[in-house]
């Protein structure tokens, strides 16, 4: 598995260019923390000369099998069975990983089922060393879902697990708190951001005209809408603030319609704007407008929060639900605030003292791209993956 090198950099002098497997459940045009995550990787080990291939799920069958994108990254999508609590089942994973070539493998969980089929595939081959990134724990809804969960982690999440080289995470909190990970050695990389693309810029007059929003102080969400987001706790939350105060969300999910209708039943649509998904060159724009940036995350499916980091790059204050996790992200009461999760009333609270405040604001806003630019640039995230997998290439064994 090959991919030209791309752009005009290069794998620092006497170090070999690698061939790198990423392998992730969905991958872009699918829209996810985890897709941002491994697409922005990959393409920073491209630009430095290094062969990337991803292997993931043809969720989609309209997709290609085999793509070659711009940034010299060469995407494989194996055959699915079905997906099934938005878990694709490829089966294809194994053989598409034994047909290639490969110095390193990186596999990223959840969704479960590809890392399992992956490590599987690979078992017994004296193969490449193997790395996967925990991103956060699963969590399926309702009984049956529950049910899965239970079932997954017992019988299939500890073999992934022993068949692996190195386990990363987010943050350290995340990992010390997960029962999944109890006993398990790890090494703790950040997510990352482009803080190119997301830096500090002007206002945009033309979208607050589009908006609607006036001179109104803007508390921007950007995220999928589905349960674990918190936009129903943040909906009771506009409540309490200032009337003057708007809410923009900015993403689309199974729950929008719900909660457009509880903002209409609530009498908040003069204080709310759904915006829906908008492209990935706007969303800059959006951060612009924002006097605070919120995540209201209600369990541990959000590990990290890209959202926040986004925002900080850009020069924008968080305020992020103390969770394991997330609320490392941020250095609190530094560059953002943290807010009790679950309860709309601490969430007021805390985006209240921002927008009462504007010169704390703006100064924790300034400490956040300086906290961006030092911990989740691209390069400086990359530099640590590029290194890990030098170490695993050097004694995998020591590396477990």
């Amino acid at each position: 598995m090959s991919a030209p090198v791309a752009g005009g950099a290069s794998v620092s002098e006497g170090e070999p260019r690698l061939q790198i497997v990423q392998v992730c459940p969905f991958f872009a045009p699918h829209v996810g923390g985890v897709e941002s995550h491994v697409e922005m990787v990959a393409a920073e080990l491209s630009r430095r000369g290094h062969h990337v291939t991803v292997v993931t799920s043809r969720h989609d069958r309209s997709l290609p099998a085999v793509e070659r994108r711009p940034d010299g990254v060469r995407v494989i999508r194996v055959r699915n069975l079905g997906t099934f609590y938005n878990t694709p089942i490829p089966l294809g994973i194994g053989r598409a990983l034994r047909a290639g070539t490969a110095d390193i493998v990186h596999l990223h969980y959840p969704p479960p089922i590809t890392s399992f089929w992956a490590v599987r595939g690979l078992r017994g081959r004296g193969g490449p060393p193997v790395c996967l990134t925990y991103h956060c724990d699963l969590y399926l809804e309702g009984p049956v879902g529950h049910l899965l969960t239970g079932l997954y982690e017992r019988v299939f999440l500890p073999p992934t697990l022993d068949g692996v080289d190195r386990i990363v995470v987010h943050t350290a909190s995340y990992a010390h708190t997960s029962r999944s990970l109890q006993g398990r050695e790890f090494l703790a990389i950040p997510s990352l951001v482009d803080t190119e693309r997301f830096h500090p810029r002007e206002d945009d007059p033309e979208l607050r005209k589009e908006l609607g929003a006036g001179g109104r102080p803007v508390v921007l969400f950007v995220g999928r809408l589905v349960p674990h987001k918190g936009v129903d706790d943040l909906l009771r939350a506009v409540e309490i603030l200032p009337p003057q105060a708007l809410l923009v969300v900015l993403g689309e999910g199974p729950r929008r319609e719900s909660w457009e209708a509880q903002a209409r039943a609530r009498g908040l649509l003069d204080r709310v704007r759904f915006v829906g998904a908008v492209p990935d060159e706007d969303l800059p724009r959006y951060h612009a407008l924002a006097s605070v940036v919120v995540l209201p995350s209600q369990n541990r499916l959000e590990g990290f929060g890209l959202a926040i980091a986004e925002a900080m790059a850009s020069g924008r204050p968080a305020v992020v639900a103390d969770l394991p996790g997330v609320r490392e992200v941020i250095e609190a009461g530094w560059d953002g605030l943290l807010a009790q999760p679950l309860l709309p009333e601490d969430l007021a609270r805390q985006c209240a003292r921002l927008l009462s405040d504007p010169a704390q604001a703006r100064l924790m806003g300034e400490r956040a791209r300086e906290s961006a630019l030092r911990k989740y640039r691209r390069e400086i995230v990359v530099d640590q993956i590029e290194a890990m997998y030098r170490a695993l290439r050097r004694s995998p064994s020591s590396a477990r």
